[in-house]
């Protein structure tokens, strides 16, 4: 699992706890607060998943991924030798 993972997983269970507090003791803030931390945790989870899914794909086909990150690179030269 990689680390994103696993603060995004922890941060959504930390923010449904948040919101539950808030809606238990009647504080709106906290329950927005608690939304947004779910939020934030399902990105980052979310994220993790894309990193670890982007590193089975590389495994896969490195040449691809190597002419990919090539063509990536000559893109961003062209655009910062523009200047």
């Amino acid at each position: 699992m990689d680390e994103n993972q696993v603060e995004g997983a922890f941060k959504t269970a930390a923010g449904r706890v948040q919101d539950a507090a808030g809606a238990l003791s009647g504080d709106p803030g906290m329950q927005a607060e608690g939304k947004f931390r779910q939020a934030s945790g399902r990105v980052q989870a979310g994220l993790g998943d894309a990193v670890n899914e982007m590193g089975h794909r590389i495994e896969e086909q490195p040449l691809v991924a190597l002419m990919i990150a090539g063509a990536v690179g000559f893109a961003l030269g062209i655009l910062v030798g523009r200047h």
